[in-house]
């Protein structure tokens, strides 16, 4: 309604005017809203609200008829008030990562508001009583901070800087991402401190701005036959040969050029693809899709000496690979890798295990898992104890030179010790730095299952992979653990039967697989690599003893399979035909 010209003064006798009309409803808002948050719905009397405002019943109910439309209004209204905060409106930095940042620490801020999140839970636990709120609320809230992302998004779409299909969906997604991000470090138990809030709010900018900015020539999309990925999250590709992954500012610089191709090696060769990344399940990390296996480095007979090995990390390192497997190798292998790493640690994702007892090392307390300790009862414990496994931990460290592991997986399940014991020492080794995430290798999915649940029953560090056998012709993990890993949102790292077992039992399908490759163009192991990337597969690990085997599985990213190939690939190797 329109004010009346004269509306500063009474126009008749016990009318407000415009303002003191504003003032009561403000005051009526307030304190219904201090009302509802102390007593709930329920226990909220129209009685109480009045009292609370110091008004009569008959001046609140000659606003509002009821409760329920009280409720409806002063939420809504309450929830939306500090969206109408002047910093929306000011003007943004002409940087496409700079403006999503501080329009990102709003959001973050919005999010910790004690009132907004004790409205927002008021706003859910009464949604079934009030769907029409439910949704308005929702649209409501969100608008005005999600219009301005939308407008920024087509201002760099118009520029050519931005190319998204749905402005509108990827607004939405970046306010959800971010304002989702204190209550998911609050249900996994971390810390939230200013910098580690910052760290994620900067990674979140990072993983938006990959999938929106234009790419140059040299990007390639994620092929048409090749599914989404529940498990192991969405591809993207490589930062760049030589480029940390961690470095945030300059992955941001950095995201719309053209991807760096692998590096220069004397000799003709194929050029492969750029190197693609996955999300290692829900954690932060990403993992280039082929992973180095070191097993082959100081073995005898058919494996490589430390020069061979110091050229082959680097080549692979060169052409955007980071994921870098010590998974039960000898303390050998784990030595001639630390020397290969120096003054390039920070680029690598290195993967560790926990000795599986065999006594693979050369040394007295040497062993397997990347140079963990073989295993002896009398003075470590069971497998997977808390005292072995900080022994075997503090013995891969050593061995592979460095003061932390990325990822650090149980090489094999222990029933004889509790898995709470098992998740409480993994946890510490998170908590004391030693490492980063925690992964398991040959679990049966019930283990998995029970030990994720205990991390969760416990608040304690959760398995984020598993690392399993897998390819064409072994598929067992389809049936046992691909359910599992995609409710729960583990990565899944593959280990590729070695060449020379393609299918010892089944020759007839070798023959096959054999054929589909000539007729690709490719070899049976760049075809065993192209499958699996059309699967929920994060990386494939593979142990690689040379450049020129290297360059041929790096060659597996040019290789696109045709869907009838992949249909035909499916039905004669179907899990339910192989077990």
């Amino acid at each position: 309604m329109e004010p009346r010209a004269n509306d500063g003064a009474r126009s008749r006798a016990g009318r407000p005017t415009s303002e003191e009309a504003a003032r009561l409803t403000e005051k009526l808002r307030r304190a219904a809203v201090d009302t509802f948050l102390e007593h709930g719905y329920d226990r909220t009397t129209m009685e109480a609200v009045a009292r609370a405002a110091g008004v009569t019943k008959s001046t609140l109910y000659g606003r509002y008829p009821d409760k329920r439309t009280l409720f409806i209004a002063v939420s809504s209204w309450a929830l939306t008030r500090q969206e109408r905060d002047a910093r929306v409106l000011e003007p943004l930095p002409d940087d496409l990562a700079a403006s999503l940042t501080l329009i990102a620490r709003a959001i973050l801020a919005r999010s910790v508001d004690p009132d907004i999140v004790r409205l927002s839970r008021m706003a859910i636990a009464e949604s079934a009583r009030f769907p029409e709120f439910a949704a308005s609320s929702q649209a409501t809230t969100w608008s005005p901070r999600i219009q301005v992302i939308i407008d920024l998004l087509r201002e760099h779409e118009r520029a050519g800087a931005v190319s998204v299909s749905n402005v509108e969906l990827a607004a939405e997604q970046f306010f959800a991402m971010v304002g989702a991000m204190p209550a998911w470090l609050a249900a996994y138990g971390i810390y939230r401190s200013p910098e580690l809030e910052d760290q994620r709010l900067q990674h979140a900018v990072q993983l938006f701005l990959s999938g929106v900015l234009t790419r140059g020539p040299g990007h390639q999309d994620r092929p048409a036959s090749s599914p989404a990925t529940p498990i192991a999250g969405a591809d993207h590709p490589s930062p760049g040969a030589g480029e940390d992954a961690g470095a945030g500012e300059d992955a941001v610089d950095d995201a719309s050029s053209s991807q760096t191709a692998i590096s220069r090696h004397a000799g003709p060769r194929r050029e492969a693809a750029a190197m693609r990344y996955s999300r290692l399940g829900r954690s932060g990390l990403d993992v280039s899709r082929l992973a180095l296996g070191i097993r082959a480095f100081g073995a005898a007979g058919g494996g490589c000496d430390p020069a061979t090995a110091a050229g082959l990390v680097a080549r692979y390192l060169d052409a955007g690979g980071n994921l870098i497997d010590a998974t039960d190798v000898s303390a050998d292998a784990a030595e001639i890798c630390a020397v290969s790493l120096r003054g390039r640690r920070s680029q690598v994702v290195l993967a560790a295990g926990t000795s599986t007892g065999t006594g693979v090392g050369t040394s007295g307390d040497g062993g397997g898992g990347g140079g963990g300790i073989a295993l002896d009862r009398a003075r470590h414990g069971g497998r997977n104890s808390r005292r072995h496994l900080r022994a075997a931990c503090d013995a891969a460290l050593r061995r592979l030179g460095t003061d932390y592991i990325d990822l650090y997986q149980l090489s094999a399940d222990d029933p004889s010790t509790p898995l709470e014991e098992t998740v409480e020492a993994l946890d510490d080794l998170v908590r004391a730095g030693k490492i980063l995430y925690v992964g398991a290798a040959g679990f049966p999915a019930y283990r998995i299952m029970k030990a994720v649940a205990a991390s969760d029953r416990l608040g304690r560090a959760r398995f984020i992979s598993l690392r399993s056998e897998y390819g064409p012709t072994a598929r067992a993990a389809e049936r046992e653990h691909f359910p599992l890993l995609a409710e729960e949102c583990l990565g899944f790292i593959s280990t590729p039967r070695p060449e020379n077992e393609t299918d010892p039992t089944n020759p007839a399908l070798t023959a096959r697989l054999q054929a589909a490759a000539a007729q690709l163009g490719c070899t049976t192991r760049q075809l065993d690599l192209a499958w699996q990337w059309t699967r929920p597969v994060a990386a494939v690990s593979v142990d690689i003893s040379g450049v020129a085997q290297l360059d041929e599985l790096l060659a597996a990213a040019d290789v696109d399979l045709p869907g009838e190939v992949i249909t035909a690939i499916d039905g004669s190797t179907a899990p339910s035909a192989r077990l």
